[in-house]
């Protein structure tokens, strides 16, 4: 094995028996289930890799197989170094013995001496935050407790490789942003890690990308557009579409608010059916018919990113212009967002229809309540869910070469001024 090499899988394949037959795609019936399928790569010292592809592609299958939990059908995997793994934490853990007892018992089935995990033993009881209790027995202990201990001792130890499939999911959300940093740390001091995580902002920040679809290894990539190719590619086989162009959209199949009637939503940048580019702003207009003769109406839009993680919310009552009109009829409004403020991804656009928030905004009830909650006070009559969404390409420019190919993390972002003296 090379010695700059952390991890090396060569032809590895992993096959289940299944007690019924399935019948594939061509109708022929089989008793087994091949998880994986002739997997080969290499991964150097030093990197941080990211493992992704759909649910079932056989990437949770791989990380037991590198942590030793399973042993593949064919094909072999050479690992250099000591190994930690997210998946088998509680290897090692006796439920009748203290907490001590168990950093103890647990190091040392890892291989390490009783001095070395003496030197980390307060580092790893002040990180778990279960000082109090680790004279107890563990099976006293919360899953919360039992999990922020054993994944302590996993990252306070000296180990070479860490695998780890869902971390950011131990412990609360203090001990997640810990681990975070943590984690970060390991990357700082050399060491191999090895990501399975559906969160894509954390396997941005990796170097390397394996990419499993339904046990087959489609592509190894140091390029962080490796995520993009992934996301497109399952969206492909979604419910959504992605637009790169100016569209009208008139089909509502739940426009059924007794309060409006959307007639349609036009998303659009150059007004030629070009390409959207992020150095134009975007506009989208709405048009719609007004039922009632009771009730004002707001419009407020929201931008998510894919994974549906609010990014940002605008509507003309951010400034106070809160809708006063209760006529029937037909109306029309109109946003302009401002070029530069997307970057090179893809976004999910929502649109609410909000009943007199004016009322509930000035209600006396309300006079000690947030902004916000006094926004949640006022009805949404009308919500059409992901209604766009679209992928904007970085700003064309001819006089330079092509920027994606500096690799850069969080995609490029144009439009800051800079001052260089």
């Amino acid at each position: 094995m090379d010695g700059e090499l952390a991890i090396e899988v060569l032809n590895v394949s992993k096959v289940y028996p299944l007690r019924q037959a399935k019948i594939d795609e061509q109708g022929n019936r089989s008793h087994e289930h091949h998880a994986l399928k002739d997997i080969s790569f290499r991964i150097k010292k030093g990197e941080s890799v990211g493992i992704i592809g759909h649910n079932g592609s056989g990437k949770s299958t791989l990380l037991k197989i590198l942590a030793g939990v399973t042993k593949p059908t064919s094909g072999s995997v050479k690992i250099r170094g000591r190994v930690a793994s997210i998946l088998d934490i509680g290897a090692g853990f006796h439920p009748e013995l203290s907490g001590r007892e168990n950093v103890f018992l647990n190091g040392q089935i890892h291989g390490f001496a009783k001095k070395e995990i003496e030197a980390k033993f307060d580092e790893i009881v002040a990180f778990s935050g279960i000082e109090k209790f680790i004279e107890e027995p563990v099976k006293n202990y919360s899953n919360g407790m039992y999990l922020r201990l054993a994944f302590s001792i996993m990252v306070h130890l000296d180990f070479d490789v860490y695998l780890f499939d869902e971390v950011m999911s131990v412990g609360d959300f203090e001990f997640m942003m810990k681990s975070k940093d943590k984690i970060e740390k390991l990357h700082f001091e050399n060491k191999t890690v090895v990501y399975v995580s559906h969160n894509f902002m954390e396997l941005q920040n990796q170097t390397l990308f394996i990419y499993l679809e339904n046990g087959i290894l489609k592509d190894v990539s140091t390029k962080v557009s490796a995520l993009d190719d992934y996301l497109e590619h399952y969206l492909e086989s979604s419910s959504f579409k992605v637009i790169e162009k100016d569209v009208d959209l008139t089909d509502f199949p739940e426009n059924n608010s007794a309060t409006l009637i959307v007639n349609k939503v036009r998303f659009y940048q150059n007004g030629n059916n070009s390409i959207f580019c992020t150095s134009f702003p975007f506009t989208i207009e709405i048009e719609y018919d007004k039922l009632t003769s009771n009730d004002t109406i707001d419009v407020v839009f929201t931008v998510s990113d894919f994974q549906g993680n609010m990014i940002l919310s605008s509507s003309p009552f951010i400034t106070g212009d809160f809708s006063n009109e209760t006529k029937m009829g037909k109306y029309s409004i109109q946003c302009e967002i401002p070029n530069d403020l997307f970057n090179e991804q893809i976004y999910r656009i929502s649109i609410y229809f909000l009943k007199n928030s004016l009322s509930a905004v000035t209600n006396p009830k309300n006079s000690k309540v947030s902004s916000m909650q006094k926004l949640k006070a006022s009805e949404v009559v009308f919500c059409l869910s992901d209604i766009i969404v679209f992928k904007p390409y970085f700003r064309k420019n001819d006089k330079h070469a092509n920027l994606s190919s500096l690799n850069l993390k969080g995609r490029l972002l144009s439009g800051f001024k800079w001052n260089v003296s």
